[in-house]
């Protein structure tokens, strides 16, 4: 084969890949969508897609509180990663943000990071980097509303950002199956007491 030859045949497999990688992207937020709107008629919430090309995402109203379900592009050093992240509103006077240890390299720049989600609440949750930037208020919280108990039905999420407006929590997205009804729920369930459990902590006796 001549060297054009072979360009050109190197440049039909880029394409017949990225094609695939194309369709296989556009099947995946069908199904993601399909969900969803399963999803809206059990919440009575609204499925929201700009285009065919973009994550559909969900909104809705959970006994008064507005709940978001979405997708993000994460940036992790060189490489990207999908999110998909459940925000559910709260009231809290102060943060949490618990990483899970597994998914997160050292912090480089200890002192930046630390001024961005706070310094470092120790001993607080094993397997967990627990953050705020007002640390007391936060392990006060963090053992009066039993945060430790709902990590287990939560243990899917690398991140939880809790307070001071809302319950984040995310992941790297897995699959279709991460989208289904039931599974939603059952997170929506958990977020909504976890909320519930955090905001009587700072209800006047």
């Amino acid at each position: 084969m001549t060297l054009s030859q072979i360009t050109a045949f190197f440049l039909l497999i880029l394409s017949v890949i990225g094609i695939s990688m194309v369709v296989h992207s556009w099947i995946d937020k069908r199904r993601i969508k399909k969900n969803f709107l399963r999803l809206a008629a059990e919440l009575q919430g609204l499925v929201a897609q700009e285009n065919a090309l973009v994550y559909p995402y969900f909104t809705g109203d959970i006994d008064g509180r507005r709940f978001d379900l979405f997708f993000k592009v994460v940036k992790v050093g060189r490489q990207h990663i999908l999110y998909y992240i459940y925000s559910l509103k709260a009231d809290l006077p102060c943060d949490l943000l618990l990483l899970k240890a597994e998914y997160f390299k050292p912090i480089k720049n200890e002192e930046t990071f630390s001024g961005d989600a706070g310094q470092i609440v120790p001993e607080a949750a094993p397997n967990y980097q627990l953050r705020s930037l007002n640390p007391e208020a936060a392990r006060e919280i963090f053992e009066k509303a039993g945060v430790k108990e709902f990590l287990s039905p939560l243990d899917e999420f690398s991140s939880l950002q809790l307070g001071p407006d809302a319950l984040v929590v995310g992941k790297p997205y897995d699959g279709p199956s991460d989208t289904e009804p039931s599974h939603i729920v059952r997170n929506v369930e958990t977020l909504k007491n976890l909320a519930k459990a955090m905001e009587r902590c700072f209800i006047p006796a």
